[in-house]
């Protein structure tokens, strides 16, 4: 199963991306180098959606893109440079990527009013947005009173959605990516979601004899089902298999450690939880994140071309900057089917008390 690549692609950003890049007057919180947006714009009648890309500190893309546009191009480009001693939006630069015609400096006017607008409503959010808001504003390129979800962990503008007053979407989010981890801001070519998802069958034997797993003071239970890659060393990996010996389910356990001078450790391990790879694509309305002291839980599906993945990353706090992981993932119909059993299992990580 492909879901299998998105579990290292993981491990590895954590490594890779120490340092953070916000828009200007904003604290920086989880904006790596190379982030980018895409949202669905229901302002227009065809598909369509923006996009917004931070390269550094002071450059950025902007996209516009309308696969079965009508008139004008179904894809521009715009990239631009910010003055980075000042704490407001003030261009310094722009390119145009490809030709234009008249038709679309409408389009290129509203991904300005888009960029400047946004930027000074999350600087208005202050740098102690630190946890969902839900902000009634009014907006008027979204036709006046408009509710306005933010969220931590998205980068840019902390934006998830806009919501009309009668309650119908306006722009929302359906894509986090970051370039050179498996695609590229201009490869994304809209949401793919599987039209005949392919099901798989798997019988749980109730009563497998169960085992613990250790590693360092944590400690989970699993069952004779689930076989061990042998084949790693730097990863625990275990695998769920049915009938003819394809992978199902995977789950593996590790540590992840951040500089103690990082504050936003939390809002980092979230973001990278919900990056997009290649042609899979999380649906954020399935997101579901659960948190209290001791652990913070993240489920959604992931859309890929065949299947439906479920994903759950359940991260234990041992201190601000160092967290026990598990990640599961499962195809999504082996996971409906059987998600009290891989419910128990997630769930029963502990910490082992000194002895």
């Amino acid at each position: 199963m492909s879901f299998i690549r998105r579990f290292f692609v993981f491990v590895a950003l954590l490594v890779c991306c120490s340092f953070v890049f916000a828009i200007p007057g904003v604290e920086p919180k989880v904006d790596f180098p190379g982030t980018f947006v895409y949202y669905r714009d229901y302002t227009y009648e065809d598909e369509t959606y923006i996009g917004f890309l931070q390269y550094d500190a002071g450059t950025y893309a902007l996209r516009y893109f309308s696969p079965q546009a009508k008139k004008g191009a179904k894809s521009i480009e715009l990239y631009i440079t910010c003055d980075t001693t000042k704490d407001i939006v003030e261009m310094t630069g722009e390119k145009i990527v490809g030709e234009i015609t008249q038709v679309d400096v409408e389009t290129l006017n509203y991904l300005h009013d888009l960029f400047y607008e946004l930027a000074a409503r999350r600087k208005a959010l202050s740098s102690k947005f630190d946890k969902s808001i839900r902000s009634a504003e009014d907006y008027p390129q979204f036709g006046g009173e408009v509710q306005i979800n933010y969220e931590p962990f998205v980068p840019l503008f902390g934006l998830r959605s806009i919501i009309s007053a009668d309650k119908k979407p306006l722009f929302k989010l359906v894509y986090i990516g970051i370039l050179n981890q498996g695609n590229e801001f201009t490869d994304f070519s809209g949401l793919q979601n599987p039209q005949n998802p392919k099901k798989q069958e798997i019988s749980i034997k109730k009563y497998a004899k169960s085992k613990k797993v250790t590693l360092e003071n944590f400690s989970f239970a699993l069952d004779e089902q689930w076989v061990k890659d042998e084949n790693q060393s730097d990863i625990q990996t275990w695998w769920l298999n049915n009938k003819e010996n394809e992978t199902v389910a995977m789950i593996s356990p590790y540590f992840v450690s951040f500089p103690p001078e990082e504050k936003n450790a939390l809002e980092q391990l979230k973001l990278v939880s919900l990056l997009s790879q290649n042609d899979s694509c999380i649906d954020f309305d399935s997101l579901s994140v659960s948190e209290n002291e001791k652990r913070i839980q993240i489920s959604t599906k992931i859309n890929q071309p065949e299947e439906i993945v479920r994903s759950i990353t359940t991260f234990y706090k041992i201190t601000d900057t160092d967290y026990f992981v598990i990640a599961f993932s499962s195809e999504e119909s082996i996971f409906s089917k059987n998600e009290r059993y891989f419910k128990k299992i997630i769930d029963s990580a502990a910490q082992v008390k000194d002895r």
